[in-house]
């Protein structure tokens, strides 16, 4: 676990994030306008060509659709998380994590290691987590750092 680690609780499964600076996001956004545009481009540029049939109409419709999902998507995923993040920073309680348990772990075809950890403190219900990674710094277990957690979600953040 590394200072500045980020876990975020979805369907009662914890996964790791990194949070999008500002230019990631703002590529995000562009990215997904792209992909929703794309469909009625292809329309247009064909209408304008002089070539516009059914099977044009269809394709663009088809391209909207397919594309068009992805873009929104990517626009509402990414929306959903700085939510989250946000919520993280503004509500988050300060708490302790503390290593219970730890053992290698295979990962796809690497060697990590597979980490639990009891996270407590003063208003934050006590809950386990256990995470799995490739890279570890877990000196031993009992080992304790300091979390922000939002009690809502059990999402938590490394701070130190």
């Amino acid at each position: 676990m590394k200072p500045d680690e980020l876990w975020m609780a979805q369907d009662g499964n914890f996964q790791q994030v990194i949070p999008k600076g500002p230019v990631a996001r703002a590529g995000s956004y562009v990215g997904g306008v792209v992909l929703l545009l794309l469909g009625p481009a292809l329309i247009v540029v064909v209408a304008l060509a002089g070539a516009f049939e059914l099977p044009t109409l269809i394709g663009g419709i088809a391209i909207l659709v397919i594309s068009g999902g992805f873009g929104v998507l990517s626009m509402v995923s990414t929306a959903r998380m700085q939510r989250r993040v946000h919520r993280l920073a503004r509500n988050g309680r300060p708490a302790t994590a503390e290593v219970i348990a730890a053992r290698p772990a295979a990962i796809g075809e690497e060697t990590g290691v597979e980490v639990t950890v009891r996270v407590s403190g003063p208003d934050v219900p006590e809950f386990e987590m256990t995470h799995r990674s490739t890279e570890s710094r877990i000196a031993a277990l009992g080992e304790t750092f300091r979390v922000i957690v939002d009690p809502a979600d059990g999402a938590y953040q490394i701070v130190g």
